[in-house]
């Protein structure tokens, strides 16, 4: 089913908004701004939304969205997860653009509570998918939660470095973290399935 206008206009609004997170932080976002930055009314916009709290979870899932549809699509094994997460990292301006998003509303999440559930959701999404590939590689007889723990370590050095590289832009080459993420994923794993074997 094509997407109704209500949900058209809707992401149009929350993608200006994401737009003005980009450039200058969740401070930078209100409706009068997003209404200018659409040449819009501020009637416009809370049609759409209730309140700002409303428009910036609308945002961040939108920026998930855009990341997850566009950027890195689903992925299918261990070397596409590793793919998509150094094509994910900041390295042009798309990629840039996203980690100041989400770092911006990563800040902003320690206390909102609706942010922070949508992030939470999206993590956990994330490293089921990331638990599906590790289990292929070091054996579907590993318990759940230790492949788990696993996935969990490699999430977390993908966002530091994203992070860090948000921070610091010239930090890493490309290729740099590439080597890093992949000697990262299979150094774990290797010190992983040694652990169990002995």
């Amino acid at each position: 089913m094509p997407p109704s206008n209500t949900d058209t206009n809707r992401r149009e609004i929350a993608s200006a908004a994401c737009a003005l997170v980009a450039e200058g932080g969740l401070d930078s976002v209100s409706m009068r701004r997003i209404a200018k930055h659409l040449g819009a009314t501020t009637g416009y916009i809370s049609h759409y939304y209730a309140d700002k709290e409303d428009l910036l979870e609308a945002a961040l899932r939108e920026a998930l969205s855009e990341l997850t549809s566009g950027v890195a699509p689903l992925s299918t094994n261990l070397e596409e997860w590793i793919d998509n997460a150094v094509r994910t990292l900041p390295h042009n301006v798309d990629t840039q653009r996203f980690w100041r998003i989400l770092t911006a509303f990563q800040s902003a999440s320690l206390n909102n509570p609706r942010l922070a559930e949508v992030l939470r959701i999206y993590v956990v999404e994330q490293i089921s998918a990331l638990t599906g590939h590790l289990t292929e590689k070091v054996g579907a007889d590993t318990p759940t939660e230790e492949v788990t723990a696993l996935a969990r370590s490699l999430f977390a050095l993908v966002s530091g470095l994203g992070t860090t590289t948000t921070i610091t832009p010239d930090a890493f080459t490309p290729e740099q973290l590439r080597t890093i993420i992949h000697s990262s994923v299979y150094g774990l794993i290797d010190e992983f399935a040694a652990r169990h074997d002995t």
